[in-house]
């Protein structure tokens, strides 16, 4: 049985790569073994909601993925995506303006907070941020 476990290996790779990184729902259900529950939130400054997730659960965090790239004027490495694995079958993804956060069905109110929590990270919209007024003339007609 144990070496059954440490055998263990992922057949089926279609459904979990997907895009330029991979699914985290079909990798949930591979590395759980169970149906994950989803809970999403959009517009997030994801600089700010990758430091507060860093700190608020760095020692709940198992292992961190990246998708990566390089940035060439700026000569910088970026991510596009971040998947951290958390202990009790909690997994999370950080990607472009968005998180899912992947839970069991008993840890909704867990997942909720969380929302809430990266909810103060919200990114402004372009019509947030317009700037309405009048241009003053410096000439007269």
């Amino acid at each position: 049985m144990l070496r059954l476990l440490f055998e263990r290996k992922i057949k089926e790779v279609n459904a979990l790569l997907q895009g330029h990184y991979f699914e985290v729902k079909a990798w949930y259900l591979q590395e759980f073994d169970r149906m994950p529950c989803v809970s999403f939130i959009g517009e997030l400054d994801t600089t700010k909601a990758y430091a507060y997730i860093n700190e608020q659960f760095n020692n709940e965090i198992i292992a961190v993925y990246q998708h990566a790239y390089f940035e060439h004027d700026e000569k910088k490495m970026y991510f596009n995506n971040t998947v951290f694995i958390l202990n009790n079958n909690r997994m999370l993804e950080l990607g472009n303006n968005y998180c899912q956060v992947l839970h069991t069905n008993k840890q909704y109110s867990w997942a909720n907070e969380l929302i809430r929590n990266l909810s103060e990270f919200r990114m402004k919209t372009e019509k947030e941020r317009a700037v309405i007024g009048f241009a003053r003339q410096t000439t007269a007609n």
